[in-house]
């Protein structure tokens, strides 16, 4: 994991600055806190893009790929319902964006995020229609407090 280097600067906050800057020092700290957050999101923009790449992977390989074929194409001719399927059980569990169904202790908003962008492309592409989405409020705040911990996880502060 990428590391990203923030050094301890109090310029440009009232709540923690001892004295008052200059105002070549309040810019200096504003300068570098923006340089901080851009460096942070562009790393969480990689995991995001690295997600994406890696969807519904389970359809892509064996042995996965034909357990889903053969679900489905059951399903299409009425032999069995698609949900108590072989594949549909290995692959909520192994996929995490699937957070109604098995959320990851760890979830974090990547995870909703790559839950949102399925809903909508898989929503439109087969039926035109996005159906309306929903989350536990108790999973959202999970998601939001492991974003957070995974984010401070990639800072090193220096002085």
């Amino acid at each position: 994991m990428r590391t990203i280097k923030i050094k301890k600067n109090t310029n440009g906050d009232s709540r923690v600055a001892t004295k008052v800057p200059t105002i070549d020092e309040f810019i200096r700290a504003n300068h570098a806190h923006t340089r901080e957050v851009e460096e942070m999101m562009s790393c969480i923009s990689a995991k995001i893009a690295i997600r994406g790449a890696s969807h519904d992977y389970t359809k892509r390989t064996e042995p996965h790929k034909s357990q889903f074929y053969r679900d489905l194409s059951n399903t299409i001719e009425g032999k069995m319902k698609f949900e108590e399927g072989e594949w549909v059980k290995h692959h909520y569990t192994a996929e995490r964006h699937h957070l109604t169904r098995h959320c990851p202790e760890d979830v974090n908003l990547i995870d909703v995020l790559e839950m949102i962008c399925d809903c909508v492309c898989a929503g439109i592409a087969r039926s035109g229609e996005v159906r309306p989405l929903t989350l536990d409020s108790d999973i959202l705040q999970k998601a939001v407090t492991n974003t957070a911990k995974l984010c401070e996880g990639m800072v090193i502060l220096e002085d």
